[in-house]
């Protein structure tokens, strides 16, 4: 028996049991599918004009990341928590994997490699970069070298820009900037805008290579914390995301096909991940998806250095079961452990998204939307 949040005389899936988990496997699916063909062919084909499946799925992970966020502010009303819990969420995995780097593939996958390479000061300098949120690329010493792409970890670059996106929103949640929706949704339409009107105004090339990606994905982050404010539009009608899906056929070549790009995939993902039915064994199913998004990656590599004539389909038949291997121990023994030392939120009815009904938080022991928040 669980208890959920009700809205409209319907229960609210946001606030109880739901399929977000899913797809959150499924969005870590499509970064790793893409990259299966990039590390073999260096293309990756499964795009619509200039967008790939695994860049709208970076976006969708931010969308999804600014949902959850939203409400583990509104839920918790403590900053303090809310960091120490943002911490536990991201660290624990990521200091392994990135110490990973120091003993496992700095000298086993590297030329020259050895057991030297642990102890050489470019390798801590490394490791220490990209813990306090350097850029994760050229790792030092010949990782992965012949490689089509020499690189230890490339789909680390979003995790600083992910945290970068938790401490904005405690600061507009602490400021009241995001305590509202009309607020929330200015924030939004400014960075929105900023991010598709920058590149017509000024050459982009000028600018910190980081700019553009920080608008791309707080922008994106934001439109998750607007659909917080805005229940109604966490269920589009199916109408909506196909004229969405449409309009991105017809302009997706221009930049701001990304915008409906972005909407169309967030309103399916809305509409599957909030279902009102539930199917229980999904319900079931481990979050391995921040593992499968670290370790995948370095996973094909070690496949590709071992054997580099691997095409795609032998590189996905080997490195798969290696990184959800991978994944699975990330979860069950670092990334599930370490989110039960997270401060268990006490709820209070005041927290909601605006326009909601009194008593539409109603959570139970049950629920899994303590692990989302």
């Amino acid at each position: 028996m669980r208890s959920e949040g009700i809205h409209g005389g319907m229960r609210d899936p946001l606030m109880g049991a739901n399929h977000l988990t899913v797809v959150r496997w499924v969005l870590a699916g499509f970064v790793a599918l893409g990259h299966l063909w990039l590390l073999t062919t260096a293309y990756e084909p499964f795009r619509i004009y200039q967008w790939s499946g695994g860049y709208m799925a970076v976006n969708g992970f931010f969308v999804l990341s600014g949902l959850l966020i939203a409400k583990s502010l509104f839920s918790r009303r403590n900053v303090k928590s809310y960091a120490i819990s943002r911490a536990l969420r991201i660290y624990p995995a990521f200091i392994v994997i990135v110490l990973a780097f120091a003993f496992i593939f700095a000298p086993f996958f590297s030329q020259p490699g050895g057991i030297d390479r642990i102890f050489a000061p470019e390798t801590w300098k490394y490791v220490l970069r990209v813990l306090a949120l350097g850029d994760p690329e050229n790792a030092p010493g010949g990782i992965f070298a012949g490689n089509i792409e020499e690189d230890f970890n490339g789909p680390l670059w979003t995790i600083r820009f992910e945290l970068a996106a938790y401490v904005l929103a405690a600061l507009a949640f602490a400021t009241g900037i995001a305590r509202g929706f009309k607020t929330t949704l200015l924030v939004y339409v400014i960075f929105q805008i900023s991010y598709l009107a920058l590149p017509y105004a000024i050459d982009v090339t000028s600018l910190p290579h980081s700019v553009m990606p920080f608008l791309r994905l707080v922008s994106a982050f934001l439109m998750g914390m607007v659909l917080w404010h805005w229940p109604a539009a966490r269920r589009p009608a199916w109408w909506v995301v196909g004229l969405c899906f449409a309009i991105f056929i017809a302009i997706g070549h221009q930049p701001v096909g990304e915008l409906f790009a972005n909407l169309a995939l967030t309103g399916l993902t809305m509409r599957l991940g909030l279902s009102q039915v539930t199917f229980k064994p999904l319900l079931r199913l481990p979050d391995y998806s921040y593992g499968i998004y670290i370790w995948h990656y370095p996973a094909m590599q070690i496949v590709m250095y071992l054997r580099p004539d691997f095409g795609p389909w032998r590189l996905m038949i080997f490195s798969v079961p290696l990184f959800l291997a991978l994944s699975a121990l990330s979860w069950h023994l670092i990334e599930k452990p370490a989110l039960r030392l997270k401060p268990r939120p006490k709820l209070d009815p005041r927290a909601r998204p605006a326009g909601e009904p009194e008593g539409t938080i109603v959570l139970d022991k049950n629920s899994e939307t303590e692990n989302q928040i």
